[in-house]
């Protein structure tokens, strides 16, 4: 008997790209869809509820949660209220699988002790997806360790030629977007909920980081094939634009470093804090005082664990002055 393969999709104020996710996720064979509107102000709960699809299932936040929070809601309402789904994929509304995912996912043998699965996801032109590249932890193989000393994010991600493997392949992360979790993991505390006090980013590495730490294989499946029409970075380099997204960015990769790195974290604070404040020479001269700002808090925050600042508050500290 196939696999239950429940999809969660969070959404917030993005209602074209929406349209576009769910054209290529509605009636492929989900048991059900289940999109989290994170309090959209665009006219995504109205068209919502226009749909007349009998697997989609719609819940709406109170107000924006973020993608963390979105993700942890939907893995909840999968785990609790629907018993007899077995597994879950995850992604943003700006992604979605290609038309023979369910397919290829049902035709996998997944031995019990593989927790979850990562998709290979690519760009709208066709090129890898780099902020979706899976990777090892370096830290925890030795090879790895040397790659990342010697040609930084480079030498720990998955290669090119991983994307091209007739075999899934061993990996320790790979992004929400195409995210498959064994869902008993999920309701019998193995692995538990994503982080929704994050926000954004590294919810997803960390939520796998918990995953592996706690004895479950991750495998990277090439057949399993996503699209992600991603805005947020500049020519795939690590420029963040609104600017708030660069405090949760760093702020969450401290605390990502430091699940990572064990008894290394002090060290990679000192490697990694001034490549942050660097990465001001990517960004217009209007901007830099801001980022540097906003930088400052990110670190200080992170350093400190402190996830308490609310997202109408990181918003105020990272608006940028309009040009004179």
């Amino acid at each position: 008997m196939p696999e239950k393969l429940v999809a969660v999709v969070v959404t917030f104020n993005r209602l074209e790209k929406l349209r576009t996710a769910l054209e290529h996720t509605l009636g492929q064979g989900f048991y059900r869809v289940v999109v989290v509107d994170n309090c959209s102000t665009d006219g995504t709960a109205d068209w919502l509820a226009g749909l007349q699809a009998p697997e989609l299932v719609v819940l709406r936040n109170a107000r924006n949660l973020g993608g963390a929070g979105g993700f942890h809601r939907g893995f909840d309402y999968a785990a609790r209220e629907l018993p007899e789904a077995q597994w879950l994929v995850c992604f943003d509304d700006d992604a979605y699988p290609e038309a023979d995912v369910v397919a290829q996912f049902e035709a996998l043998q997944i031995p019990p002790q593989v927790g979850s699965l990562g998709a290979a996801v690519y760009l709208p032109d066709g090129r890898i997806s780099e902020m979706n590249r899976p990777s090892r932890n370096p830290f925890w193989h030795l090879r790895e360790f040397f790659g990342a000393a010697g040609r930084g994010r480079h030498g720990f991600h998955l290669g090119d030629g991983d994307y091209h493997s007739a075999q899934p392949v061993s990996a320790d992360a790979s992004s929400f977007v195409g995210c498959f979790i064994r869902l008993d993991l999920v309701r019998e505390g193995a692995i538990g909920l994503p982080r929704a006090e994050l926000f954004i980013y590294a919810d997803d590495i960390i939520y796998l980081l918990q995953l592996r730490r706690a004895g479950f294989q991750h495998w990277f499946v090439p057949n399993l094939r996503f699209v992600h029409d991603c805005a947020t970075l500049v020519n795939q380099l690590d420029v963040y634009r609104p600017l708030w997204k660069v405090y949760y960015t760093y702020r969450n990769r401290l605390e990502l470093y430091r699940i990572a790195s064990g008894w290394f974290y002090p060290l990679i604070l000192l490697v990694k804090i001034p490549g942050f404040f660097l990465s001001v020479r990517h960004y217009e001269p209007h901007e830099r005082g801001t980022f540097l700002r906003v930088t400052a808090r990110a670190v200080w925050d992170g350093v400190l664990r402190n996830y308490r600042k609310t997202h109408e508050q990181v918003l105020g500290f990272s608006r940028v002055e309009a040009q004179p």
